[in-house]
């Protein structure tokens, strides 16, 4: 499914953001955060993130914090207060870039913008897209126990609850097991 037709992953980006900030069941919490996770999530999600200063990743994490709101949020009103909240943060100007030898594509932020402003202002709108369009039924917080991490369901069937296939898979084999002892 693709939400915004932009060259990047945005809602893929908005997620992995999140989930570079969030544990998941049996992780440690981290002291220090490790010092190129943001760069290396933008540098996935294809926004050119090589050229990034190392100064970019307090304002990704300060970021995905914030994005974070959206997948925690308990219903529809709250999940658009949160996107509303991060729309009002950004500039959002769209317009057509064709750069680096890239095709003409959209962009949502304005052509001087930094690589912070792009990131935000295409995750925020990409968030806005997915609530607008499908509700708080296609993203929330992984159901997995003691797992901190967050899902966007892009699959036709909206059926995933589950961060990963890990998570996925230590769910089903908790659930099998205590069915086990309740039949015994």
């Amino acid at each position: 499914m693709d939400f915004i037709g932009y060259r990047s992953d945005a809602l893929g980006a908005a997620v992995a953001l999140v989930n570079a900030i969030s544990r998941t069941r049996g992780e440690p919490a981290e002291d220090k955060p490790a010092p190129d996770r943001m760069r290396a999530v933008l540098r996935e999600a294809n926004f050119l993130a090589a050229r990034a200063p190392a100064s970019v990743e307090p304002a990704m994490r300060a970021w995905a914090r914030r994005l974070r709101t959206v997948f925690d949020a308990p219903d529809l009103d709250a999940a658009a207060a949160a996107v509303n909240g991060l729309l009002a943060d950004v500039t959002v100007e769209p317009h057509l870039s064709g750069h680096d030898g890239q095709p003409w594509h959209l962009h949502y932020s304005p052509p001087e913008a930094d690589l912070v402003e792009r990131v935000r202002a295409t995750t925020a709108f990409a968030l806005a897209m997915l609530v607008s369009e499908y509700g708080v039924d296609r993203h929330g917080r992984c159901a997995a126990d003691g797992c901190e991490r967050v899902f966007a369901d892009t699959s036709r069937n909206a059926a995933r609850r589950y961060c990963s296939g890990p998570c996925a898979n230590r769910s089903a084999v908790a659930a099998h097991r205590a069915r086990v002892r309740g039949r015994a």
